[in-house]
């Protein structure tokens, strides 16, 4: 018989009168006994701050692992105890059959002097004894563009005021705006952060036990997860009211609802609830989110225009319509021997689909776009200095961040140094090692990178193979010399006549699977070059724990828990960069262009050279076939991951739950949260990653695909509430990390504007008809039209100029069984067979390439001066903001010396310089 027995009697006990004024029961609503008195101590005063979990085994004999775990456990309860936190245990106990197991958790509250200690040691801005600052709610400035139907409801989720604040300092704890009951001074997020900070700082003094840390006790299974508690339910059936509600509730109801897609986000209370880094990149999203509106309209505008002009198109007349002789221009095979001769016109359907996303609206776009991207990156860096002072990290520094527990217990205190700007003692890693390491991080990136390569270079071998394989099905049965031919494209089989498109969307979905494998490879190779050793990934949660075995030590050792994050983000994303994007750039840029296709040619190892030619139109449709496979692809893998993934786990993980139990469902809020999946490995990372890749693909290749802003704004705006409701509902509450900006992600988006600048220029001249049909227009043209324009646009090959081995097999239907053509034509500018030197480049392909280095030089010096005016007329820091901050720095100047005037600022002496404030 198996079952769960739960040792705590809060559920059944009455309220007892004055010791718990919120308590409720929710027993009547959800079924699930859980009150607010589970998220404190048994005395009802006393806040749980984390909770750590892990479980014993009672048998009759006990293993040595079980037994070094116990005394471990005993150890650091001691050592927790000795640093101020308290302690409370609560037991669960399972029957499963195999014997008798206990769910133990460990309820940790921070005192008073502990919480002071951590709060001065870290800096941590708190409101000072002045009036409220008069600053309006942050989120109200957005929400003037805006209907008023898509802005918070305020009596949900009220604003909050913004206190004039400083660095803490505990000898003049009394400036503080500290309440009668000092509990309520921090925040219950706050709280967290202490604590935790804290607990990685506790080490062992015993010679035995100096590894004993909170790191290596996860990653041992010693304990099992830590984490702070949700503050209530969010299901569906507990509404929050006015009178009473929880925070979770409220930012469930507000935001994490897929019907409310259309509000705006809370994020003073994202940030409040999660931490600042939650808080940033909900309130980058936002703002991208908010940016993808106008680019949407443009691009959907665009396409309109190709669709309902395509009629007028004189290009695609010419190739389409019967009653043009342009459309029986005998084109050359595209495969050497195998591949038979075509008419231009059997590729009318590929020039169609082209002039949806070649056509004159193509280079407005790709324009807009550039510069799109260039503001975004401007009005991003004001959002975000909002956003950083509203967090109350605008003033902070990098020195104010303290050092990676990490990194202290790895360098022995005898080789700690005084920091130069602090005057305290710390961890020192001597540059030629840093230097050493970055060398061989270096090392390590270059080779995934020329991995990436050799994938793509497998693709454009896959490419060549699969389309001479799809024409060989079309090779002639009988003997003799065209008695057994085609005889009309009708009855070809459908991958032969649409042989350019198969091979396109096969090749793009080959490579996607490609992209996706070698990003997981290489995320735990980054893991493992910013952390070194002998694979030992330790986190608060326990899935980690089965990725990797063995603890990781910094091979760059960097200082701060930023620094870390920053270096894993740079190279991260250089592979990543190249692993998304390599085959894009190939498409664009270099596909059917290097080396110069000729007919008949044959390339490296035997491969004909043609082969990688363009399917029949242009190269931007198979441009378009790339991306758009990618994007939507990675959109729809990241939500199989991200949702229907973890929905599944804690589905079978209550269904569990449910099978073991035999009595009354008593659930307390730590035991609940403890059932929630384990916050995802490194936080935001991934989610970083995948957004920023996104920004990518829509600003440097978006000429090829208009409509990518607008999937981009309907997946953002899914992946906005899918999220929310995702870290509401499915994870634990994370342990709440500080950050005053979203870190090296800014560095890496600027970049990627820069580069998009460029590749939107090469794409318009070197990857659309933009330029050779300027030129056409001004040089060429005899009656200032485009009419002609597909004959000027291709050059003539002598069939007897055919190697033997290349001759093609084949005809088209309307030749004689005993013709063939003379000569056949291809797209390029080169000289003609009856040249003194045939078939090389020709004038009108120089004045062609002058023009197009001329426009992309004109368009990137435009759109750069443009954005340097935008930046100057539009600074990182508001006037306004900059006169706020003044003002409050002012203000909390003249609250510090006012206090040393009178007296206030005597009560104890002020702290050395070089003393660390942890000692």
């Amino acid at each position: 018989m198996s079952g769960v027995i739960t040792w705590n009697m809060d559920c059944d006990d009455p309220d007892p009168a004055g010791r718990d004024p919120e308590y409720i029961s929710l027993r009547a609503v959800s079924g699930v006994c859980f009150t607010n008195r589970d998220l404190h101590f048994r005395d009802g005063r006393r806040r749980v701050d984390l909770v750590i979990h892990y479980q014993s085994h009672y048998r009759t004999t006990t293993t040595l692992a079980e037994a070094e775990r116990e005394r471990n456990r005993a150890i650091f309860r001691e050592l927790m105890e000795e640093e101020g936190i308290q302690v409370e245990t609560r037991l669960h106990l399972i029957l499963d059959g195999t014997g008798s197991s206990y769910d133990n958790y460990l309820m940790l509250h921070a005192s008073w002097d502990l919480l002071t200690k951590y709060a001065d040691f870290l800096k941590m801005r708190m409101p000072l004894r002045t009036d409220a600052s008069e600053i309006k709610y942050v989120e109200a400035k957005m929400a003037r563009l805006l209907p008023k139907i898509c802005q918070i409801d305020t009596s949900i989720l009220p604003p909050k005021p913004h206190f004039v604040s400083t660095a803490f300092s505990k000898q003049k704890e009394n400036l503080f705006k500290i309440p009668h009951d000092e509990s309520q001074f921090f925040s219950p997020l706050q709280r967290s952060r202490l604590l935790w900070e804290a607990l990685n700082r506790i080490q062992s003094t015993d010679p035995h036990h100096d590894q004993l840390s909170m790191g290596s006790l996860l990653a041992n299974k010693t304990y099992l997860a830590v984490y702070p508690l949700h503050d209530g339910s969010c299901e569906d059936d507990v509404r929050p009211t006015k009178d009473h509600q929880t925070s979770r509730a409220a930012l469930f109801d507000q935001w994490g609802r897929f019907r409310k897609f259309y509000k705006l986000q809370p994020i003073d209370h994202i940030k409040n609830y999660f931490g600042e880094r939650m808080g940033f990149y909900f309130g980058w999203m936002e703002f991208y989110t908010l940016m993808l509106l106008p680019a949407a309209v443009v691009g959907l505008l665009c396409l309109l225009f190709g669709a309902f002009s395509m009629g007028s198109s004189v290009s695609v007349h010419e190739v389409c319509h019967s009653d043009s002789t342009v459309g029986d221009t005998v084109m050359c095979p595209i495969c050497n021997k195998r591949c038979s001769f075509w008419r231009l016109r059997d590729g009318c359907v590929n020039t169609k689909l082209a002039y949806l996303m070649d056509n004159p609206s193509t280079f407005a776009f790709a324009m807009f776009m550039a510069l799109w991207s260039s503001f975004f990156i401007v009005l991003w860096k004001r959002r975000q200095t909002l956003l950083s002072w509203s967090f109350d990290t605008f003033d902070v520094t990098e020195h104010e961040e303290p050092v990676r527990p990490e990194l202290m217990r790895k360098i022995k205190p005898e080789k700690w140094r005084e920091n130069p700007i602090t005057g305290i003692r710390e961890p020192y890693v001597p540059g030629g090692i840093r230097a050493l390491y970055g060398f061989l991080s270096s090392v390590a990136v270059v080779f995934m990178v020329l991995l990436v390569l050799a994938a793509t270079t497998a693709l454009v071998v896959y490419r060549i193979v699969l389309n001479v394989a799809i024409e060989a099905s079309a090779s002639p049965v009988g003997t003799g010399n065209f008695s057994s031919m085609i005889s009309s494209p009708a009855f070809q089989p459908f991958a032969v006549r649409n042989s350019g498109l198969i091979v396109a969307f096969s090749a793009s979905i080959l490579n996607l699977i490609v992209i996706l494998a070698l990003s997981n490879v290489y995320y735990f190779l980054a893991k493992w070059l910013t952390e070194r050793g002998k694979c030992k990934i330790f986190h608060v949660t326990r899935s980690v724990h089965k990725l990797c075995m063995v603890r990781l030590h910094a091979v760059e050792m960097p200082r701060t828990q930023t620094e870390y994050q920053d270096s894993l983000t740079f190279k991260y994303f250089a592979f990543d960069f190249v692993n998304s994007y390599t085959s894009l750039f190939y498409v664009a840029f270099f596909k059917g262009r290097v080396p110069p296709a000729l007919p008949g040619a044959q390339g490296h190892l035997g491969l004909p050279v043609d082969r990688v030619q363009c399917v029949k139109g242009s190269c931007l449709l198979e441009l378009t076939i790339q991306l758009m496979v990618l994007f939507l692809g990675t959109t729809t893998v990241t939500f199989v991951k991200e949702i229907i993934y973890p929905s599944v786990l804690r589905y079978f993980r209550r269904e569990k739950r449910r099978r073991l139990s035999m009595l009354k469902s008593v659930e307390t809020r730590w035991k609940r949260d403890n059932d929630l999946l384990p916050f995802p490995p490194m936080g935001l990372f991934k989610e970083y990653s995948r957004m920023v890749k996104q920004f990518g693909f829509i600003t440097m290749f978006v000429a090829a695909f208009p409509l990518a802003p607008l999937f981009a704004l309907i997946t953002n705006l899914i992946e906005i509430r899918l999220s929310a409701y995702k870290y509401l509902t499915l994870y634990r509450r994370p342990i709440p990390l500080w950050s005053r900006n979203i870190g090296a992600w800014d560095d890496i988006l600027s970049n990627l504007s820069r580069v998009a600048i460029i590749t939107n220029a090469f794409v318009i001249a070197f990857s659309t008809d933009l330029v050779p049909e300027l030129v056409y227009l001004l040089a060429f043209s005899e009656d200032g039209s485009l009419h002609g324009y597909n004959n000027w646009r291709l050059s003539d090959f002598a069939v007897t100029d055919y190697a033997k081995s290349a001759m093609p097999a084949t005809v088209v239907s309307s030749f004689n069984s005993s013709e063939l053509p003379d000569s056949c034509w291809y797209r390029e500018f080169r000289t003609g067979p009856e040249e003194s030197i045939p078939y090389t480049l020709s004038t009108v392909f120089w004045h062609v390439l002058a023009a197009r280095l001329i426009l992309v030089i004109v368009l990137e010096h435009f759109i750069i001066v443009l954005t340097k005016i935008v930046a100057v007329l539009l600074p990182e820091v508001p006037t306004a903001l900059r006169i706020k901050i003044l003002r409050e720095n002012y203000r909390a100047r003249e609250a510090l010396y006012g206090s040393e005037e009178t007296g206030r600022g005597n009560l104890c002496t002020s702290r050395s310089s070089s003393e660390n404030p942890l000692s």
